[in-house]
């Protein structure tokens, strides 16, 4: 039975092209059956590739002295079989609280950043990992409840200076089982793998076996399914760099920041456009341990959809995003609305950054036109310069507000309307050419003197203001 459970992870290698004879490779050992199984199939065929090869085995100090246990089996059993082996310890609760995640995404941190460095020791490495074809079976279940793309476990991706390989993607977690008892090896058992708090036990333990009693080969058709999706991916995601090219400007003196050009990108594929903001946030989030999911790439997509100007969008770790003009711009850095300055002109509807409208009239009639809101501003036209502007705050703002009989600064106008800080950056302010205050909408009205007999008069109205 073990000769042929060989053969037939050999000939899974053989055809995925795993390894070649006189590679230098890395497996990761926990000390378990799955692992254990790998490091014995490894040390059998050792010499006939002419292999080098090396344990990585870590103590991530979560139970006791029974993980401290599980690395001295490790590090026996590779003496025995005349196997390298380096091990490490790691402060998984420590990293944790430090860094605000959840125990196994700090222990996957830690853990693969071990892995990294010892590769680098290495040149062109390998990285064995036992996953199998239940875990298979597990992860594409996991993803599609998420939400996510069932595409599973790749078979062999990059990492670190090499690649991770998985050559027990083809056997069944009964199988490997099977494996260690022909070949006498005792592996250690973490009781954690059978705590349903995880998900990944629960999907093990109750839903697994009804897919399974439906298809016992079930692992078989996914792992099939998933080497189709995978390469559908890397296709996807090589044309998805394309954009990243033509859209895209990486903030050199921002790190943590980058900018997309909207016309452009709408120019492409929705399928192609999920998968350039994945290569966005994948960048962003490269120093930080953070998930991103679906939910939060269509939620940008939308923004930019819409076209709404000043947009946002809160993503995790304290990423934001915002729509500016044509651009969206995705940063981690406190995001402050650009300044604009817009001329306005008889007849124009002037769209502001954060969606509103400004409407400018001049309407020739002897009776003054009603104020009748906040939303309208009249005043008598005929010795006002165009074209108007409509523009942002500016230091020293001051204006002379109707019925006050002197001038007030803007910055106090603001402080008696308890308007918030934030919303003074973006309020619009309308002057004349010259720069006289004439109105900030919703707010105060400024005085401008009006003739005798007038017959000009200047109308503003705004629309859809948020602030």
């Amino acid at each position: 039975m073990a000769r042929l459970i060989e053969e037939k992870v050999l000939s899974y290698c053989e055809n995925h092209h795993l390894f070649k004879r006189g590679d230098h490779i890395y497996i990761a050992v926990s000390g378990g059956p799955d692992s254990m199984g790998l490091l014995h199939f490894f040390k059998t065929i050792r010499d006939r590739y002419q292999l080098t090869l090396t344990a990585l085995t870590v103590d991530h100090q979560l139970r006791g002295d029974e993980s401290h246990q599980d690395v001295q089996y490790v590090k026996e059993m590779c003496q025995k079989w005349s196997i390298t082996c380096v091990d490490t310890s790691i402060d998984v609760n420590k990293y944790k609280k430090d860094h605000k995640l959840g125990t196994q995404l700090a222990a996957r941190k830690l853990r693969y950043d071990f892995f990294a460095n010892e590769m680098k020791k290495s040149r062109s490495p390998l990285l064995a990992m036992a996953h199998h074809g239940d875990d298979q079976v597990e992860t594409m279940f996991m993803q599609l409840t998420r939400g996510a793309n069932p595409k599973g476990i790749p078979f062999k991706r990059e990492f670190s200076n090499g690649w991770i390989i998985r050559p027990f993607l083809g056997l069944t977690r009964q199988e490997i089982q099977m494996y260690c008892d022909t070949n006498e090896i005792t592996p250690r058992y973490d009781p954690s793998n059978e705590d349903e708090v995880y998900t990944r036990n629960a999907f093990r333990k109750k839903i697994i076996p009804v897919v399974k009693s439906y298809n016992p080969s079930i692992h078989e058709s996914l792992l099939t399914v998933s080497e189709f999706l995978n390469e559908d991916e890397q296709f996807l995601f090589k044309e998805a760099e394309k954009i990243l090219t033509e859209c895209v400007v990486w903030d050199e003196k921002e790190e943590g920041q980058v900018k997309l050009n909207i016309k452009k990108f709408m120019g492409y594929a929705r399928p192609l456009q999920r998968r350039a903001f994945h290569l966005i946030l994948n960048y962003l989030y490269k120093t930080k341990e953070m998930d991103f999911s679906s939910t939060h790439i269509e939620s940008i997509l939308h923004i930019i959809e819409t076209g709404r100007p000043n947009a946002k969008v809160d993503l995790p770790g304290g990423l934001r995003g915002i729509r500016v003009y044509d651009d969206f711009i995705l940063t981690f850095h406190s995001i402050s609305i650009i300044p604009y300055h817009k001329k306005i002109h008889p007849g124009d509807i002037t769209t502001l950054p954060d969606g509103a409208e400004i409407q400018l009239e001049v309407l020739y009639q002897k009776e003054r036109p009603l104020e009748q809101d906040p939303t309208i501003f009249v005043c008598d036209a005929s010795s006002i310069p165009f074209p108007l502007i409509v523009r942002t705050r500016q230091d020293g703002d001051k204006m002379r507000v109707r019925g006050l009989g002197g001038r007030k600064k803007l910055k106090d106008i603001f402080i008696d309307e308890k308007i918030p800080k934030d919303q003074r950056e973006q309020w619009p302010v309308i002057t004349d050419y010259n720069g006289q205050l004439l109105w900030v909408p919703n707010l105060k009205k400024g005085e401008v003197e009006e003739t005798s007999n007038n017959q000009k008069w200047l109308r503003l109205k705004v629309f859809n203001q948020t602030l």
